[in-house]
């Protein structure tokens, strides 16, 4: 996942994303809408619209979207998917591979409303957003928002019959409960932030600080038992890169990125983390159940 803003700051010359990255996989492009904002611009549609014509190599584009605050009222709300709305309405008549974005709220009755309308466009894959505040981080969010908010998730997948990309919550305590769910993929770039941080990313959840710099925040330092548990999992996993490399966790920003990459990508045993097990325990419970009942 790239998205417009890095691309145009990065001044990515000719038409292949590919080549920058040295990466011979799949890519989407988000629009960086978020990026821009922070950045104090406020992207044109038209000129995404320019942005996404020069690459003709990436499998998905996103649509430009305005994410609705958990503290929007419903006025601002409708506003902010109308607008969005209006943008896929341009960006899908000139482009076959743009996927809708559809923000959480908790007033889910208006998100699916708005949901129902981008499937009237037959897109091949849908992508939803906003899920971060309400699962990860919790704050200043309605409460019990965890479970609200993956309980929306659940009624978009029994909805509705396509794919479904979730936008930022790949972590190990998130993707075993994506899977049971069925969602198709999501993202996230956790990996390169808790390796910057000198931190590695636990299978099972939770992080631990191994580059023995000071902790100035979140996460525990490492132990050897933690040390022995990650080796395990590697080694088990098949990681490429273990004999003779493993200790380069503690100095290598770059190794502990890879590890971390890893593990995202590879553990789906049921969450460590008290709140997470417990999640998994009544989604696994919820799904076992006749639709109707579930709800």
């Amino acid at each position: 996942m790239v998205n417009a803003f890095d691309i145009i700051r990065s001044g990515v010359g000719g038409h292949v994303v590919k080549n920058a990255l040295q990466y011979d996989g799949e890519v989407w492009m988000d629009s960086g809408g978020y990026q821009f904002l922070r950045h104090g611009k406020v992207p044109g549609i038209e000129d995404l619209a320019v942005v996404y014509d020069r690459y003709w190599d990436v499998r998905y584009f996103l649509n430009l979207d305005y994410p609705p605050n958990p503290t929007d009222s419903e006025y601002d709300l409708e506003l902010k998917l109308k607008a969005s709305l209006r943008n896929y309405e341009y960006l899908v008549r000139r482009f076959n591979n743009v996927l809708p974005v559809i923000h959480y709220h908790w007033r889910t009755n208006i998100i699916m409303k708005y949901l129902t309308k981008y499937l009237d466009y037959n897109p091949p894959c849908i992508a939803i957003g906003g899920l971060v505040p309400y699962v990860l981080i919790s704050r200043g969010v309605p409460k019990n928002s965890r479970k609200s908010a993956l309980e929306f998730l659940l009624r978009v997948r029994r909805e509705v019959d396509v794919c479904i990309h979730v936008l930022g919550l790949g972590s190990p305590v998130i993707n075993p409960i994506l899977k049971l769910m069925g969602i198709d993929s999501t993202d996230t770039s956790t990996w390169r932030v808790k390796a910057a941080y000198g931190k590695v990313v636990m299978p099972g959840g939770g992080e631990r600080h191994v580059s023995g710099r000071e902790i100035r925040f979140g996460g525990k330092e490492a132990t050897n038992e933690d040390l022995i548990r990650l080796y395990r999992f590697l080694r088990e996993t098949g990681f490429p890169l273990i004999d003779g490399f493993f200790e380069d966790v503690r100095t290598s920003f770059e190794y502990r990125a890879l590890v971390n990459a890893w593990v995202v990508l590879n553990c789906y045993e049921t969450p460590n983390t008290g709140v997470f097990r417990k999640l998994y325990n009544e989604f696994e419970l919820m799904l076992s159940l006749p639709n109707e009942t579930a709800r």
